[in-house]
C-alpha cells in the first residue's frame, strides 16, 4: 500500500513537472479576456501559444513559471530589467503576427494583440489609418471600427462588413475619431488613438540625441528596461543607445482596445510567443 502511494505521488509530481516544462518552454494556453481583438478573437476564446517560435524564455523569477508563479504570487520587481533569458529563436518576428506578452502596466497579466510596429520603424496613424515608414499598412478585412449613424447611434463594423453595406447605409455613417488617454502623456493634447505619431520605435543599437520632447517618449523604457538611470534629463545625458528591441502592437478592434497607443512600447523579452490557433470558442 505504501509502495503504491509513493508511486502515485511520484507519478503525480512527474506529470506536474512535465506540464510545467511544456507550458514554460514549448506551448501554453491563453484565455482571451476582452473584446480588444474582435472580430478576430472573442472574449472567452482559448488560444494555443507557440513559445518556441521566437525563442523559448528561461524565467528570471518564480512568478513567471506557469503554475508555480500562480501559487507563489511573487511580486514583480520593476527595477530589474530582462525578466527572461532568451534561447535560440526558430522564427523572426513578422508584422501582423498575433503575439501574447506580459502587460507593461499589470506585470502579472498577459495580453494578446497584433504586432504592427517593428524595431526602428516610424509609425503614424492618420484618421485611423496606419502608416509604417511612410507606407500605408494594408487594411485587413477583419479590423473593426466604430461609426456614428445619422441618429448619433454607434455601430461597429469590420472592413469586410462595411464593404457589404448599401451605398445609402454607408453614406449615413461617419467613422468615429476616438480620443482617449494615450502614450506618452506629453502628447495628450496633440495625439489621439486615431491620429497618432509619428513615433520611432526603439531598436537595439539605435542612438538618439535626447531632447525635452523625446525624453517624454523614451524615458520610461530607458529607466525601467534599459538601465538604472535615476535622473534622465538633457543636463545629465546628451544621447542614449538602446540595448534592447521594442515593438508596437494594436488590437484588431481599433476603437475598443487598450494597446501600445495607451501604454507604449513592448520590450522584446516581454513577448511570450505567437498565437498558433484557437483551440476552444464558446
Amino acid at each position: 500500500m505504501v509502495y503504491k502511494a509513493i508511486r502515485y505521488i511520484y507519478g503525480t509530481l512527474a506529470f506536474i513537472f512535465i506540464v510545467i516544462l511544456i507550458r514554460t518552454f514549448v506551448f501554453d494556453i491563453y484565455y482571451v479576456p476582452s473584446s480588444s481583438m474582435e472580430k478576430t478573437l472573442f472574449p472567452g476564446d482559448y488560444v494555443l501559444v507557440n513559445k518556441i517560435a521566437y525563442g523559448a524564455k528561461v524565467p528570471t523569477y518564480f512568478a513567471d513559471i506557469p503554475v508555480i508563479g500562480a501559487l507563489l504570487k511573487e511580486p514583480y520587481l520593476s527595477s530589474k530589467n530582462g525578466r527572461y533569458t532568451k534561447l535560440k529563436a526558430f522564427k523572426e518576428f513578422q508584422r501582423e503576427d498575433l503575439i501574447v506578452f506580459k502587460s507593461v502596466e499589470k506585470k502579472n497579466s498577459l495580453l494578446i494583440k497584433r504586432l504592427i510596429g517593428m524595431p526602428g520603424d516610424t509609425l503614424e496613424i492618420v484618421n485611423s489609418t496606419v502608416f509604417i515608414n511612410g507606407q500605408l499598412l494594408t487594411k485587413m478585412e477583419f479590423f473593426s471600427y466604430r461609426y456614428l449613424d445619422s441618429l448619433g447611434r454607434i455601430e461597429t463594423y469590420t472592413n469586410k462588413e462595411f464593404d457589404t453595406l448599401s451605398r445609402s447605409h454607408k453614406a449615413a455613417l461617419q467613422k468615429m475619431i476616438v480620443t482617449k488617454a494615450i502614450f506618452p502623456f506629453s502628447k495628450q493634447k496633440e495625439w489621439t488613438i486615431d491620429n497618432y505619431g509619428p513615433i520611432i520605435i526603439p531598436k537595439k543599437g539605435m542612438t538618439i540625441s535626447l531632447t525635452q520632447e523625446n525624453i517624454a517618449l523614451y524615458k520610461h523604457n530607458i529607466h525601467d528596461y534599459e538601465t538604472e538611470l535615476k535622473m534622465l534629463s538633457e543636463n545629465t545625458v546628451s544621447d542614449y543607445t538602446f540595448k534592447h528591441n521594442y515593438y508596437f502592437a494594436l488590437g484588431d478592434n481599433r476603437h475598443n482596445s487598450i494597446d501600445s497607443r495607451i501604454y507604449g512600447f513592448i520590450p522584446e523579452n516581454y513577448i511570450q510567443g505567437k498565437m498558433a490557433a484557437v483551440i476552444f470558442r464558446d
